[in-house]
């Protein structure tokens, strides 16, 4: 079975960008990361048969259905924006977990499968956008039944740069923040700092932990995340 890395930040931190960077990187000419995001690109290792498949997008329904019964409460969780995006990021978590599981089935032990967006952050993103705090003892019983990986890598960097970056980038703000005001964009982007810092602090004793600053240059990331892992 291949290995298992997450990376988590808040929006901004460059999470997306570190993703398809280190999917560029080879070892002795050998690719060894692989982008969940980027499914599409890996069609020729999917050797999975029909009703295999089908068993897995089956298995991949009931652990979602599970994980809203666990935590039905964020239903009713007050967002600051308006919008219904439930069923917008349902499917994004479905899309991404079916990536995870056939590249989990086809690829050899020695790889690395590259989780963005990953089930740690959709579990940790609906709190960016509420007033109530994610609590010690839901982060407890989400590891305790969903959390299954080898190494958790999260960025962080201060709130200008990440501010500046949103402001920049091509595709804007994320979805749930296109119509809020720049007090409330100001306010998720704090919280979810908080809450980033928050999680990977509770999970120091799970799993591996690369902590980066995400405002450093690149190769100096991918450098330290390759050394890490080694």
């Amino acid at each position: 079975m291949p290995f298992f890395i997450e990376i988590i930040g808040p929006p901004g931190s460059g999470k997306t960008f570190v993703s398809n960077n280190l999917e560029k990187y080879n070892s002795n000419y050998e690719k060894i990361f692989y982008h969940s995001n980027l499914f599409n690109l890996y069609s020729k290792y999917n050797k999975t048969n029909f009703l295999r498949f089908n068993l897995i997008k089956l298995k991949i329904f009931f652990r979602i259905f599970f994980y809203y019964i666990i935590f039905i409460k964020r239903f009713f969780l007050k967002k600051i924006y308006k919008n219904n995006y439930f069923f917008r990021m349902t499917f994004l978590l479905y899309k991404n977990l079916l990536s995870i599981e056939i590249l989990k089935e086809n690829l050899p032990k020695e790889k690395y499968i590259i989780m963005e967006p990953g089930p740690i952050m959709f579990f940790l993103q609906d709190y960016f956008y509420v007033n109530e705090d994610l609590s010690l003892n839901e982060i407890k019983l989400f590891n305790k039944l969903f959390f299954n990986y080898n190494i958790l890598i999260s960025l962080n960097c201060n709130k200008k740069t990440i501010l500046e970056r949103l402001n920049n980038r091509k595709r804007g703000l994320p979805v749930r923040m296109k119509n809020l005001n720049k007090s409330q964009v100001d306010i998720v982007i704090e919280k979810s700092i908080k809450i980033i810092d928050f999680y990977t602090n509770s999970a120091n004793k799970i799993c591996k932990i690369i902590k980066i600053d995400s405002s450093l240059n690149i190769d100096k990331i991918n450098e330290t995340i390759i050394k890490s892992i080694k």
